[in-house]
This record gives C-alpha cells, sequence and structure tokens, in this order.
C-alpha cells in the first residue's frame, strides 16, 4: 500500500469542472523534480523521451493503479507503474517540459490530456482504454505522431470488442450494462480503421533500415480477437539491435530489456509486430 494518499481539487476555469487528483508527496517531488532538471538540460525529441523514461527505471510493476473509485480521480503514481501508465506519464511529463513549464499541475493537465478522451475526464467510459484509441486522440492533440514505416510496413485492421465481450474481466464493468453499452460504442468508433505495423519478423534489420529512433513509443500489436496491442514501452538501440525500455510484468519493474525486440517477441504466438510513435 501507499501511504500519504493526497487528494488535491482544483478547478479548471475552461470547463469549471472540478478536477480530484490522487497523488503523495513523494510523486508531486520526484515529477517537479525531473521538470526542473530536463527543463535545465535543453533536451529535445527522442533523447529527451528516452532521458525521461530512464529514471523511472527500478520502479515496481503494479497492475490496476487507476482503479481508485467510481469517480475516476486522475492518478498519478510514479513508483508502482503497468505498461500503460509508465509510458503515459512519461509522455506527460515530456510534453511539460517541451511547453517550459515546470509544475507538478502543468504535468497532471498534460497527463489528463493523454489519458482521457479530448482531454476531458468523465468516468471511466472516458479514459482511453485501447492504445489504438490513445494513440489516435494524442496525434489529435498533437502530442504524438505515427511514424512512415517505409517498406517494411504493412496494415492490420482495427477490431475492439475484448472490453464489452468480457465484463468480469474489469471492476468497473462487472453487472454495469450501462458502462459495458457505453464502451461498446467507442470501440464501434474504431471499427473497420486500417493501421499501419511492423510485421516481428523485420525487427532483426538494423537501424538504417529501420525507421525507428531511441525514444519512440513502441506498442506492440496482437492477433487476440477484439483486441489492437498487449504492451507499450520505449524504443533503444544497443549493440545494432533493437530493445524495449518497459513496465515488465515479468521483471516486475521497469527494466531496459536485455532481450532485444525480436527475441522478446519470436516466440509469443498472440504478438505479431509493433506500431511506432514519435514524440512532437
Amino acid at each position: 500500500m501507499r501511504k500519504s494518499l493526497f487528494t488535491l481539487l482544483f478547478i479548471v476555469a475552461s470547463t469549471l469542472q472540478a478536477q480530484e487528483i490522487l497523488y503523495t508527496p513523494g510523486d508531486s517531488t520526484f515529477i517537479t523534480g525531473l521538470l526542473q532538471k530536463y527543463n535545465a538540460a535543453k533536451m529535445s525529441g527522442g533523447s529527451l523521451m528516452l532521458a525521461i523514461a530512464g529514471e523511472f527505471t527500478g520502479n515496481k510493476y503494479v497492475a490496476g493503479t487507476l482503479e481508485q473509485g467510481s469517480n475516476e480521480p486522475l492518478v498519478i503514481n510514479t513508483q508502482e507503474l503497468d505498461c500503460t501508465t509508465f509510458v503515459e506519464q512519461v509522455v506527460a511529463i515530456y510534453a511539460t517540459v517541451n511547453e517550459g513549464k515546470e509544475g507538478f499541475r502543468d504535468m497532471c493537465t498534460n497527463l489528463q490530456r493523454i489519458r482521457y478522451r479530448g482531454g476531458i475526464r468523465s468516468g471511466y467510459a472516458s479514459r482511453l482504454h485501447y492504445i489504438s484509441q490513445w494513440i489516435a486522440d494524442s496525434a489529435k492533440q498533437h502530442i504524438i505522431h505515427e511514424i512512415d514505416y517505409g517498406p517494411v510496413g504493412r496494415t492490420l485492421p482495427i477490431d475492439l470488442h475484448y472490453m464489452s465481450t468480457h465484463p468480469a474481466s474489469y471492476k468497473q464493468l462487472q453487472g454495469n450494462s450501462t458502462l459495458v453499452n457505453e464502451i461498446a460504442k467507442w470501440e464501434r468508433a474504431m471499427h473497420g480503421i486500417e493501421a499501419a505495423y511492423i510485421p516481428k519478423q523485420e525487427l532483426l534489420r538494423t537501424a538504417n533500415e529501420l525507421p525507428v529512433y531511441d525514444g519512440d513509443i513502441i506498442a506492440l500489436t496482437t492477433n487476440i480477437k477484439g483486441l489492437d496491442v498487449t504492451h507499450i514501452g520505449f524504443a533503444f538501440w544497443e549493440n545494432g539491435k533493437l530493445h524495449l525500455l518497459h513496465a515488465s510484468s515479468a521483471a516486475g519493474k521497469v527494466i531496459k530489456d536485455h532481450k532485444n525486440l525480436y527475441e522478446y517477441q519470436k516466440n509469443k504466438k498472440n504478438q505479431t509486430g509493433i506500431r511506432v510513435f514519435r514524440g512532437k
């Protein structure tokens, strides 16, 4: 259990919406320190993204940290992370540094923009639960953009329905048909979209052959029915091979994976390749 959980309430003038934020003093101190450090460092692009991500190395892998009651507060948890909350917080810090801002509340504003549809938090269904939804929304807000895959790229159809057809797997959806229907509506909104990706057999290529840079966001695509992506992290190159910096459930913490990404995916039958995104 995390100690000294704080609740911060403030008003966003543009929406007149009370914003509840759950965090600890350690979270705010950690984030403020990173904002000050990297504003002073004058870094940018992938080197900045990867450096921020590296600051989380060793922090615990913990799933389900956002499930904090029916009011859907904005949860800030820098010490206990799953793959998605890790990436969200890194990107939010990155965006705040790019704005030249150093305030904890500034980072919270960016995190809400990234985690919720259109940046508006209005309950569980407003959270961007699928990575394809998260990607599309963040691209609209000019936070990230998908790269051009060139000749190694292929396409796959987006067909989201896993959450609405497996409600028992999600605490908030259990016995709540209204919320299940709301989730299903947003799943259908992505139906028929063709997404570009790099098949996993291409991942042994060199840095000169793959259009992937250090600090790019890598989403691991899947053939599991109703899902689009099963994992997410950050790219880094080591000894000519592409690797993943990620919150690993197997390792129980955030790691720079010693396995290259081809080896990581090779024997995972439900993983098909990667989608790649870059910070603005």
